[in-house]
């Protein structure tokens, strides 16, 4: 898309350009492209070329941007000149962090495989048809979308910095219904950047199949069950606790989230999960092969964030290192994310549940108590009775109420990780390797109507 020289070529023309005592290049450009389908049929192929190069330049503690499309010359100078003319009217910030010096070393990664740049349309369309044929065969329609994305990513500065770092990436996801829309199953995988990985046979086999199974679901009383999280459910439960590593808000007044304590603050060392509970952000991760580029351009690094259970460490950005008189974490806490697992499949979990509930998805997440982290959200697209160690059949959805500070301290079994989004979306940043869990005492408060 945009190689490592001829990114470098502008970024070093535009900082040249510059009179300034500091300046900074963003660059973006690429493609994001899908094919989406639904009622087994074709309905959108899309494309997007898009490009970005914005220019923040420094005198003293005064800064200002300005970006362009264009990348002529004549364009290029027209946004430096706005950015000086902004940066000499803008008032002074005396909180201003200095730019990050020299050449980092970042972690080598591979990111744009041929499988995942060669992926367009034809073998998007390739992967309809095949889904298709097998939801024509089992008699459910498919709705589905399968998004493709070639990114260049690059900062550089004044001072040394240059942050490249290119990628391609796809996913499928598919949600099968029967014709009288009375049964539902999903299944999908994101983010992945060796398109190998997509097998949208299997993906459709599971997805149809849930459509066939859940249909008449029996009535069952709300409460407290044992409940086994596929990885797509599981993926939007962690979600729920991403932003308590920072730092600046664990130790800050809100820091008692963690523990739901009705003061104090938390702390490394802590005790606040279950042993089987460790995440941890793997750079340079083989699945993944996510970004290894950190915050504000620095070299990002493997963190464990939860070991056993543990709190290990709390992610500083450079402001609160400063005034912590600490120094900052290049890490984020969603970067490579991994949540560990073992070889255990569901079905190995499902055989030693003596009564419980498989959840194929969440969905309409909403936060009820930010203190303890207690959230509201609703199954769907799947949900299976377990008594004595097999599936009984299909219930009613419920809503649910949990903290994942709860639900991670009542993990009883853990399966294996695979790539999939954390987030409401399919695409952009958020994919992790998220594994099948099993926790106790999952409380399902009442009836939902969805299917």
């Amino acid at each position: 898309m945009y190689s490592r020289e001829e990114v470098k070529a502008i970024t070093d023309k535009v900082i040249n350009m510059a009179k300034a005592d500091a300046v900074e290049v963003d660059f973006s450009g690429g493609e994001r492209s899908a094919t989406r389908f639904a009622n087994s049929n074709i309905t959108a192929n899309m494309v997007q070329y898009d490009r970005n190069l914005s220019v923040s330049v420094r005198y003293g503690n005064k800064t200002a941007t300005a970006s362009t499309r264009e990348f002529d010359d004549e364009s290029l100078k027209t946004a430096v000149e706005d950015a000086q003319k902004r940066a000499q009217e803008a008032r002074d910030n005396p909180e201003l962090l200095p730019l990050i010096e020299g050449p980092q070393d970042y972690v080598a990664i591979d990111a744009a495989l041929p499988s995942g740049v060669n992926f367009g349309p034809a073998e998007r369309g390739q992967m309809v048809k095949q889904s298709l044929d097998i939801c024509q065969k089992k008699g459910v329609v498919g709705s589905g979308y399968i998004p493709k994305t070639h990114q260049t990513t690059c900062t550089a500065n004044s001072k040394g910095l240059f942050a490249y770092y290119q990628y391609a990436e796809a996913g499928f996801i598919l949600t099968c219904r029967t014709k009288d829309g009375g049964g539902s199953g999903w299944s999908g995988i994101t983010g992945v950047k060796d398109v190998s990985l997509i097998d949208a046979a299997k993906l459709t086999e599971v997805a149809a199949d849930k459509a066939v199974k859940s249909q008449k679901p029996r009535a069952i009383e709300p409460g407290r069950y044992t409940t086994i999280l596929e990885p797509r459910a599981n993926a939007r439960f962690l979600s729920l606790m991403m932003g308590l590593f920072n730092a600046r808000t664990a130790e800050g007044p809100v820091g008692n989230y963690f523990s739901g304590k009705e003061s104090g603050t938390t702390k490394v060392g802590e005790k606040l999960f279950s042993d089987a509970f460790t995440l941890k952000s793997d750079i340079g991760n083989a699945i993944l092969k996510q970004t290894p580029i950190g915050v504000d351009g620095m070299a990002a690094r493997p963190v464990t964030w939860i070991e056993k259970g543990v709190l290990k460490t709390l992610a500083y950005d450079r402001a609160w290192a400063k005034r912590q008189k600490k120094d900052p974490t290049p890490t984020t806490a969603n970067q490579s994310l991994v949540m560990e697992g073992s070889e255990t499949s569901v079905e190995q979990m499902i055989k030693s549940t003596k009564r419980g509930l498989l959840v194929t998805f969440f969905w309409y997440i909403r936060p009820v108590d930010n203190q303890t982290l207690l959230n509201t959200g609703m199954t769907r697209d799947g949900l299976f009775l377990i008594e004595n160690g097999e599936i009984a059949g299909p219930v009613q959805n419920f809503r649910w109420n949990m903290s994942p500070l709860v639900g991670y301290n009542n993990i009883s079994a853990i399966g294996k990780p695979v790539p999939i989004h954390t987030g409401e979306s399919y695409d952009g940043p958020g994919t992790a390797l998220v594994p099948p869990v099993r926790i106790e005492d999952f409380f399902m408060t009442s009836v939902s109507p969805a299917v």
